[in-house]
């Protein structure tokens, strides 16, 4: 059976004919193809070719025969993966680029090529195989959407698509904010947030969805092993805003002035450390100059009065870090992550970069809306957010519309600032329709150009619904996602996602239960037209539309619910109505419980437990608010309520041992056997 899965979003194709053979006679494939690899591929490649393995055994049932050179007597089809394939013709020019071919190898036999100009290219073609032909979706691991077993797979003959090299030079995650993540898959040894097995999962879907580049958490140390295995699987390394060039400021030495003007010696010192931690990897460098709780730096000077003295600062402690990285690396990117304060310096004229160093304009704290003020110039790259956790955006669900990815990405694009591309992904799993169009964007962003967002609205709505869960449920899906992006309090500037609804749960004002009971029908409506599909959804898709589909829908709609009817019961208990106080608060809490069940009926299979991991929103702590009124009400004690934690020290508990042998979390040759029980050096 044909079995090719459209990825018209995802490329631009080149057909042409095929080189040698009837083009009238399609290649069949089955379990016994050998596959031709070189035994001299990458490290990086080969982990990419174990993938590919466990693809193949999934759909045609048996391991593959890998072969280092055609077997003399075989006269069947072959599969020729990998850099070393010296036969393949007219490759794509530029970084990254890889063919998917028919032709006839150098015996007269049919073979399938996919095979790249470099390693990445390689990986890139080993997994295209994969998802074109095998029916692999990139996302298998966290939509739980696993392939269709054949006997067969059968290769049109004509076959010769060229994917050249990338619009955004750079694509990448940043991992952040991994609450969940860290309560679902937990590092045995206590020497990361979370196991490099979850994040091996991590990098292999990153790649397959052609990304290069990850930032692996958020207070990582330089050597911890994340960096180590992301190196290893072939992807560049880069930091994030506030950890410049690699430096952990959450666990800024106490007693140690963090200052770059005050404390020169220090901070080079330990600029330096971590440079070299990272040295033999390819690592796309941030510089900056941000407060070690990520907040300007100036809370930690508050001597810096002045816009003028700050951007001064920021600039000598950035044209610094520069010179100590290109004395190490003279021709690595090095990247400025304009990040809020930042990027109101630069177009206020106080902060001026180095020549080279690219300039990234960051989005409006998660809302979408990149903060360049149209004066986005060529050269230049961006980061942006899918998911973020802030009092008011979104942890738990989707907020971020494909159509303001493209409209946004697509200035840039224009313009020619396309040198680098970091999302925030925050624990991934909760946002991969948003993601995956930011990175079909940042691959190729051709088919998106000179298109309404209406209509790259609809048309990736359509294109993600259909991968999902077939063609039959398509339409119906994506009119539920368009409505649920449409959420009153996700549109336009102003957006705010599930983490508003349990900011407001603490503040539990008059003026909260009025946003609750203003927005309650819409998302009530929406739940309403979105559970009936259920019935209609293929059996083994039910879990996946249960977790990104009906849980997300019911996190708005019973947290709206419990906030409108936990402000209400207050304002009656307020005014000593207790018996109206009662019915709201009962009532409050039976939506907590709608709220929790929803929750788990998404924790299915290796997920678990997932949303035990939730410290950041906090909805057990809603619930525990419900849970005190409710006694107060009764006239009973206030019952004890979860232990309340710092989150990122909770989640960074595991560094504290360590805190030694800063900037690094492992001793190093010649310091002797440090820990954190010395203090800071």
């Amino acid at each position: 059976m044909k079995f090719l899965i459209l990825v018209g979003l995802l490329i631009t194709l080149n057909v042409f004919g095929a080189e040698g053979g009837d083009p009238a006679t399609n290649i069949i494939l089955n379990a016994d193809t050998p596959w031709i690899v070189a035994d001299d591929e990458s490290e990086a490649f080969q982990r990419a070719l174990a993938d590919l393995q466990r693809d193949w055994y999934k759909v045609l049932g048996h391991r593959p025969i890998i072969l280092n050179k055609p077997p003399a007597t075989w006269r069947g089809p072959l599969v020729y993966l990998g850099t070393k394939q010296t036969r393949v013709k007219d490759l794509p020019d530029g970084a990254e680029s890889f063919v998917l071919r028919v032709h006839q190898d150098t015996n007269g036999q049919p073979a399938i090529v996919a095979a790249g100009r470099d390693v990445r290219g390689a990986i890139f073609a080993a997994y295209a195989l994969a998802e074109e032909f095998l029916g692999v979706d990139p996302w298998y691991y966290w939509t739980d959407h696993e392939p269709v077993p054949q006997k067969q797979i059968e290769v049109p003959a004509g076959l010769d698509k060229k994917f050249g090299s990338p619009t955004f030079r750079y694509r990448g995650w940043f991992i952040n904010d991994e609450d969940l993540l860290a309560g679902i898959s937990p590092d045995p040894l206590r020497e990361g947030v979370f196991s490099l097995e979850m994040l091996d999962h991590i990098c292999e879907t990153l790649l397959r969805l052609r990304g290069n580049m990850i930032v692996p958490g958020t207070f990582n140390f330089p050597d911890e092993r994340c960096w180590e295995l992301a190196s290893r699987r072939g992807l560049a390394l880069n930091m994030h805003h506030i950890q410049v060039v690699g430096l952990n400021t959450f666990r800024w030495p106490a007693g140690v002035k963090f200052s770059y003007n005050q404390n020169t010696e220090v901070m080079e010192r330990y600029w330096r450390d971590c440079i070299a931690a990272f040295k033999g990897r390819e690592v796309v460098w941030t510089v900056g100059y941000r407060g070690k709780n990520d907040h300007p730096f100036w809370v930690d000077e508050p001597g810096l009065n002045t816009s003028e003295a700050r951007g001064a600062a920021m600039t000598k402690a950035i044209a610094r870090q520069v010179e100590l990285i290109r004395e190490v690396d003279p021709h690595a990117m090095i990247i400025a992550n304009l990040w809020m304060e930042g990027a109101g310096m630069m177009h206020a004229g106080h902060l001026k970069l180095p020549e080279g160093v690219v300039q990234v304009w960051p989005d409006d704290m998660g809302n979408g809306f990149i903060t360049d003020n149209g004066n986005v110039k060529a050269g230049q790259g961006v980061y942006y957010h899918t998911a973020m956790y802030t009092a008011s955006r979104n942890q738990l669900s989707e907020m971020i519309p494909p159509s303001r990815i493209c409209s946004e990405l697509g200035r840039f694009v224009k313009a020619g600032a396309t040198n680098f591309f970091l999302v925030n992904v925050s624990d991934v799993r909760p946002v991969p329709l948003s993601t995956d169009c930011a990175m079909r964007f940042a691959w190729n962003a051709a088919p998106y150009l000179g298109k309404t967002d209406k209509e790259n609205m609809d048309a990736f709505l359509l294109d993600w619904s259909r991968r999902q869960f077939g063609e039959e449920l398509a339409g119906d899906v994506a009119s539920i996602y368009a409505r649920f992006f449409d959420i009153p309090y996700h549109r336009g500037r102003g957006n705010t996602g599930d983490n508003q609804l349990h900011t407001l749960m603490r503040q539990s004002s008059p003026r909260a239960g009025e946003f609750a009971a203003s927005n309650r029908p819409y998302v009530a409506e929406l739940a309403a037209t979105a559970q009936p599909l259920m019935a209609r959804v293929p059996e083994k898709r039910r879990d996946f539309y249960q977790a990104h589909v009906l849980t997300p829908i019911q996190i708005h709609l019973q947290s709206l619910a419990m906030l409108e009817e936990y402000c209400a019961a207050k304002v009656a208990f307020e005014k000593k109505d207790a018996a109206q106080a009662l019915i709201l608060a009962d009532q409050a809490m039976r939506s907590s419980d709608e709220l929790f069940a929803s929750l788990h009926l998404a924790e299915t299979g290796k997920w678990a437990t997932w949303y035990a991991g939730d410290l950041l929103v906090g909805m057990e702590g809603s619930r525990d608010l419900v849970r005190g009124l409710l006694a107060q009400v009764k006239g009973e004690p206030v019952p004890p309520s979860r232990t309340k934690y710092n989150c990122y020290t909770k989640i960074y508990r595991y560094q504290i041992p360590f805190q030694g042998n800063f900037p690094r979390l492992y001793p190093r040759p010649g310091d002797g056997q440090k820990t954190g029980t010395q203090g800071a050096k």
